[in-house]
Formats: C-alpha cells, structure tokens, sequence
C-alpha cells in the first residue's frame, strides 16, 4: 500500500523488518525484492508519486556551490517515488570486468568484489530497468551478430562491436506503480524525509530513523535492517549528517566517506570520416525491439598495455543548436525543444545539454534550413513522432542524421579515475527541515583529460590501418575543449564517495554494502562504487540492490538477524 503524508501522526513509530529509504530505481528494486521473499519492508520517500516543489527544494546545494564541473541539483535529482528514472534518457550500459581488477591508474580504489559476483544479478537488473537480455556484444545477438558497424573493420583492440541498451524507457514510479500498492508485506510512505540514523549509545547498531513532514511533524522508523537508497549524493549526506554519536559521520573511520567522488569524463574533440559506404550510425533493434546501439570500445588487454581508463566513444549528431549544420530535421528538432513544448518531451538536463548556446537562438537561420529541407524534415517529423510517442510498447529514444559527407561528431565517454580531492562536503547551511546541505568539490586530473586525446588516437589510428575512415580534430588543444564542455556536465553518475572496501580503514562500506562498523546499516547506491568505469552505473546500482536483497533475505531464512519488530 501507499501511504502520504497526511496519514503520519505525529511521533509515530513506524516498525518493519527492513526499512528501504528511497524510492528511486534501486530502493523500488529492492523494496520489491524483500517484499517478494516474503520480508515485511517499509520504503520511505521524501518525494509525493509526483514532483512536488518542497520535496526537490531540500535537495537543492549549499548557495554558495560554484562546483565549476558540477550540474545543478535540480537537472540531476528528482525527489518523488521513481527518483530521477523521471530524468534519465534510458541507457543501460554494463561494467566490464576489467572494472574489478586491480589496475595501476586504480591502486588507491580496488573493489573487494569482482566481476563474477555481480553477473548473477545483471539479467534481473536489466528486467527491473525494461532492457531486455543482458547481452551487451552484437556478436551475442543473432539478429545483428553478422553485421559490421562499418564494412571492413574488424575487432581488434579497438572493438565496435560492444553495445548499449535503451529501456522502455522505464519511469520506476509509473512502471511499478500497481507493484508498489499491491504488493503484500510492502508499505510506501511518501511525503516523509529521513533526515537522521541514530546508533546505540556504543555506535555499532541503528536504533532507529529520523523522519519528518514538510510541515514539522518528526517520527521515528525502528527496523532490524536498513537500506540507504537515496542516490549517491543524499546517502553521502545522510551519512555525514547523522552524527550523534560518529562526529565524522556514519562509517567514516578510514576519513574516506564524501571522499573520491566520481562521475565520468566526456567530451567531443573530433568527427569521424568514413571512407566506407556501408556504416551504421542508428540505433538497431533486437529480437524483442529492444533499442541496442554499438559503440567503439577497447579491449581489456589494450587498457592494461597503455594504462588506459576505460572508455567508450560512440557518434553523435552536430550540436542542432548550430543552424551551420544545414539540416532541416536538427534545425525543427532544435527550435522545438527550446519552445514552451520542449518540456514535455526532454527531462531538463537532457534538452538543456542539447539546446545550450554561446549567444541568443538563431531562429531565422534554423526556419531557412526547415524550408530548404522541407519535404524530409515533415517526413521526419511524422516518422519520430509516432516512434517516440505514438507506438505501443516500446519508444524510439532518439535519432540520428546521416552525416554530411559521411562525417559524425564522436562522443567520448570514459572512466573518471578516483582522487582524493573530489569530494562532498557538509556545510552549515541548512534546508527547510534542518538537515546541512552539501557543496561538492570535483576534480578532474590530467589523466582525465589526456585520456580523451589518447582514446581517440587509438580509434583513427585503427580506421587508417583498415582503410575505412580516418579522425578529424575539431582543435588542437584537446583538453581545453573537454574542460569547456565538462563545464556544469558532471555529476550525473554519481560514484565513490561511501565506496566499498574489505577494511574500514579503506571504504565506506563491506563487499555486503554494509557500513562499516554498524550493525544493520546498508547503502545501496552508486556511490558505493570504488571505480566509475565507462558505463552509466545504474543497471550496476539495480544488480547490487537486488544482490543486498537476497542477502538479507537469506540472513533472516538462516535466523541470523535480530528479532524485527512486529509490523
């Protein structure tokens, strides 16, 4: 059942077996999961099942954030039952598992699992997320297995055959939403925001949660286990506010938690030309009209010879909001995104990345391009609206032009690498409920920056070889256009900072995400990550949240938790 605001007394005590904080995709995962294994759970969101101001208003930064990297809070985090699946385009990328070793560039961040730990959950999470099969090689799909995503080239250590994966794309707070109401052992209650852990005077076990109401009501939530899924900036947050009796925050022994936050490292510094005929450059469908699209990749054995981060670089269309692209199509795609409709088709973050320019719009520029184009831009627009909108199942979720002359801009899309002074900080500035904001610091270091340039050599020199294409530079400084376009482009994915480790002395939480030294205390959330790899983490964050939740199911089978209070 659901529950609002309007039915929380005041101190009421809320008593469950497992208390599931956050209703994004990862707490709905494993909320349902424990719920399904027959464990009474409570989950707890700070948002309505809609947006609502006050909720996304407490998850706003300190005023004084000028986190050059750093988007805002509001394009990044959405406070209501689905979280921000109400923001994100969809992509479903898997971790590699060179991600899980121990690498040199990686020494100071190495995980305390590996890869075949994780791969158990990833066909469950791919269900959870609407992506269909968890296969991410064109060569492990039949339907496309014997194509090439450009005629001639081969893999090699540079690979094209790696794939992406686009979900339905899965709204968590409308796709679940009957799950969520009917699902037995399961109560949602909306409208409450944990806003404290309290321990035992000793500090090894929760004694219960904080919750309040926007409007000042405080209770408490007492559970044998609790599950932080509030994303990885709010778990980070709750972690460094509760610290009644941890004055450095809750599982901050080793001083790392808020430490080595990561996102990923992007950038377009070059366009592709093809000399080969036969390219392509959309998206593909599989065998149950999953949206799949390949990418050029790097094979472990190359990461490892070069000390390589990992990365992918996939094509794009020129920036639509230029008109010098001359196209038709991107010119009524532009001017539609920046007009009052545009809300409603692109999350925010999502239409503002693709519609930002240096100066005032060009509309004259853009409706000559429409006219000059106009037979195929309407044809167009008939075509995707009905994709993207219109067709039953599952939705187009985007486009791509053929490039002029056989050119496309490269998207690079690469591992950040851990480091001590990208962090997150509490600050004394409080929101309408009490609890500190935070003020982000990220840092990018050369590495970073050199491994876009490197990346993308490797890519032209592997088309030279083969003689399909070659890469064009769009400048010679590399890494100050990567500085530029990481500008407020960061922290999207966010990873690291209650990152896992075998010691306390090492992480933030156990290979069980369970906090250090807190009996009963768990974080499933991206930020548990040690590494950011090349992949958006959330199939990763899903796999992990379903994993957490057959261990706690199991422990209370086996008798091995504390008696829970009765619901």
């Amino acid at each position: 059942m659901i529950r609002g605001p309007a039915q929380f007394a005041p101190d009421l005590a809320i008593r469950t077996d497992v208390v599931v904080v956050g209703a994004g995709p990862i707490g709905i995962a494993t909320a349902l999961e424990l719920a399904d294994a027959g464990v009474e759970v409570a989950l707890i969101e700070s948002g309505l099942e809609r947006t609502d101001r006050g909720a996304q208003e407490l998850a706003t930064f300190d005023s004084r954030q000028d986190d050059y990297f750093h988007s805002r809070s509001e394009l990044m985090v959405r406070r209501q039952v689905g979280g921000t699946s109400a923001l994100w385009g969809g992509r479903c990328v898997k971790f590699d598992a060179i991600d899980f070793e121990d690498r040199p560039i990686t020494a100071e961040s190495t995980w305390p699992i590996g890869f075949d730990d994780v791969e158990p959950y990833l066909q469950r999470a791919c269900d959870w997320a609407g992506c269909g099969q968890a296969a991410f090689n064109a060569r492990d799909i039949p339907e496309v297995a014997a194509k090439d995503m450009v005629t001639g080239l081969p893999d090699e250590d540079v690979r094209t055959t790696d794939l992406e994966r686009w979900s339905l794309p899965t709204r968590f707070g409308r796709e679940y939403r009957s799950a969520l109401r009917n699902t037995p052992r399961l109560t949602v209650w909306t409208g409450l925001t944990c806003t404290e852990v309290v321990t035992t005077e000793t500090g090894d076990a929760v004694d219960h949660l904080v919750v309040k109401t926007l409007d000042g009501r405080q209770g408490r939530v007492v559970a044998a286990d609790y599950v932080v899924a509030t994303g990885g900036l709010e778990a980070t947050r709750l972690l460094l506010a509760s610290d009644r009796h941890h004055p450095a925050g809750l599982g901050n022994a080793g001083g790392h938690l808020g430490r080595w936050y990561m996102s990923h490292v992007e950038g377009r510094v070059a366009r592709v030309h093809f000399t080969a005929d036969d390219v392509i450059y959309e998206h593909e469908r599989d065998r149950e009209g999953v949206y799949i699209r390949r990418r050029f990749t790097f094979s472990p054995q190359l990461q490892r010879e070069l000390g390589l981060p990992n990365a992918a670089v996939w094509m794009v269309n020129p920036p639509i909001s230029d008109p010098a692209h001359g196209s038709g199509i991107l010119s009524g795609v532009y001017l539609t995104l920046i007009s009052p409709l545009g809300r409603f088709l692109l999350a925010a973050a999502i239409r503002e990345a693709h519609t930002k320019t240096a100066g005032p719009p060009r509309v004259l520029a853009h409706l000559r391009n429409i006219v000059r184009d106009l037979l195929p831009s309407i044809a167009f627009a008939v075509r995707f609206s009905y994709a993207r909108f219109l067709r039953r199942g599952r939705k187009a979720p985007g486009f791509f032009v053929k490039g002029t002359g056989n050119r496309y801009v490269l998207h690079y899309h690469g591992e950040h690498l851990p480091h001590w002074d990208s962090r997150v900080e509490l600050t004394d500035e409080r929101d309408a409920l009490g609890m500190r904001k935070i003020r982000t610091h990220m840092h990018f270091s050369d590495a970073d920056y050199e491994s876009v340039r490197k990346g993308t050599v490797l890519i032209d020199e592997h088309l030279r070889r083969h003689g399909v294409g070659y890469v064009e530079w769009l400048s010679d400084d590399v890494e100050a256009l990567v500085h530029t376009f990481m500008n407020g482009y960061a922290g999207f994915h966010q990873a690291g900072t209650t990152r896992m480790s075998v010691t306390p002395d090492d992480g933030v939480v156990d290979p069980n995400l369970q906090v250090h030294g807190v009996r009963g205390l768990y974080v499933a959330s991206t930020s548990v990550l040690p590494t950011s790899s090349q992949a958006n983490p959330t199939l990763l964050g899903i796999a992990l949240g379903v994993r957490l939740a057959e261990h706690l199911a199991q422990a209370r089978a086996a008798g091995k938790p504390p008696n829970s209070p009765s619901a």
